[in-house]
């Protein structure tokens, strides 16, 4: 999908609490386009496309999915400053690559203080520090990690691994980063996928699920963080690598930004011979399976007049997640203005979700929905390891310059 970057974040941590109404998690959120049943006929008509597309591609249903899913700006925002790429360092006995410097490829960004102070990822002053990650399947891919701000030896250390979304990349995603980390006092790990930003090659959805993989390695055994010290947060197209990783390592939370509830779902609705059934190998991700298999609390974060990604994806995530908190339905906002509609709320929102996550009180249970709270009967131990009681378990070719410069990464 369409992706323009937010606004960049301002403000501080001390505004007052939003007076804005927010759609109750349990009501029903208007959208002017949700998930519904097509017609036979209508159906029909998208399979067809999709079975000449597969056909022209030799019935190679990795070039289908790279045809509609990834679209990496063209060309990117930023480059790595060659005199600077590859400095020594050596982290847990292993030699790594350090990058010590980046160069923005479209001027209006060069010469935005919320970019060009990023000229320099040395970690200091609240840049981030920057290094190359190989993932399991070769690829390397550039990774920005921003230290959590000085807190107090009581509060319980948490790194927010971010995936982002679709044309976009971490070099317009940094301000955003560094926003994050300084308004919740998080560490933010952001690593690039393969084929954008920096990373060489050819995007899929393999090496996407390797890209988060070799990220959630380098929070905990590179970066230190403990597994239940890892919030995933998958904005749009990155909720399918944040939702495979959560699925098969254990972590503390997961924040799911506009996502998508499966990749197919994203371009048709159900119904009789919907491409939902008929097409199932050319869904990139399945979301909805994924979403059931981790104990983690999930925040989902959706606007109710998303036209790119329906709300109803958001729903049924929800609805399909083992354990939940309290979602945030942005009542009037799209795909790309979440933040925009109500940065106050957003923010709120996100620092309730890592207050819960810190606070071991109540056996974790704060900040749950009703429906958790009875699911949970109180008895949980810990975010990290909670079992649920009586249930098993539009391209765009090139990135914006102009709303980069005035909106920023987010």
């Amino acid at each position: 999908s369409e992706q323009q970057p937010p606004p960049i974040p301002s403000g501080d941590d001390d505004e007052p609490p939003s007076t804005t109404a927010v759609v109750p998690a349990a009501a029903e959120a208007a959208a002017p386009r949700e998930y519904v049943a097509h017609s036979c006929c209508t159906n029909c008509v998208i399979s067809s496309a999709l079975a000449v597309l597969l056909c022209r591609r030799k019935c190679d249903a990795n070039r289908v999915i790279a045809d509609f899913a990834f679209f990496p700006p063209t060309p990117p925002t930023y480059g790595v400053a060659a005199k600077t790429n590859d400095g020594a360092e050596t982290t847990n006995g292993h030699a790594v690559a350090i990058i010590r410097g980046l160069e923005w490829q479209y001027a209006d960004l060069d010469r935005n203080p919320a970019f060009s102070r990023f000229r320099s990822v040395d970690g200091r002053d609240g840049r981030p520090s920057a290094k190359w990650l190989r993932t399991s399947r070769g690829s390397r891919v550039p990774s920005f990690f921003f230290a959590a701000p000085n807190t107090t030896n009581d509060t319980k250390p948490l790194c927010l691994v971010y995936f982002h979304a679709n044309a976009t990349d971490c070099g317009a995603m940094l301000p955003t980063y560094a926003a994050l980390s300084r308004r919740l006092g998080v560490a933010v790990l952001a690593v690039e996928y393969t084929g954008y930003g920096a990373a060489a090659g050819e995007p899929s959805v393999a090496d996407t699920f390797a890209d988060a993989v070799a990220a959630y390695d380098e929070a905990t055994s590179g970066r230190g963080f403990a597994p239940d010290s890892i919030v995933l947060y998958g904005q749009s197209v990155g909720s399918g690598p944040a939702c495979y990783v959560a699925a098969r390592r254990r972590v503390a939370g997961v924040v799911l930004h506009a996502p998508i509830a499966s990749g197919i779902r994203s371009l048709t609705g159900g119904g009789c011979c919907s491409p939902v059934y008929v097409y199932a190998c050319l869904d990139p991700y399945h979301n909805l399976n994924e979403i059931k298999k981790t104990a983690a609390p999930v925040l989902v974060i959706h606007g109710t007049a998303d036209e790119e990604i329906p709300v109803a994806h958001g729903k049924m995530l929800y609805a399909a997640a083992a354990t939940t908190h309290d979602p945030y339905w942005v009542e009037g906002a799209g795909h790309n203005n979440i933040l925009e509609t109500n940065e106050t709320e957003y923010f709120a929102r996100l620092r309730g979700f890592v207050r819960r996550i810190r606070d071991d009180d109540d056996g974790g249970a704060a900040g749950l929905s009703e429906s958790d709270k009875k699911k949970w009967g109180g008895s949980a131990s810990g975010t990290a390891t909670l079992t649920p009681l009586g249930r098993g378990r539009r391209r765009q070719g090139s990135f914006s310059v102009s709303a980069a410069a005035a909106k920023g990464g987010s």
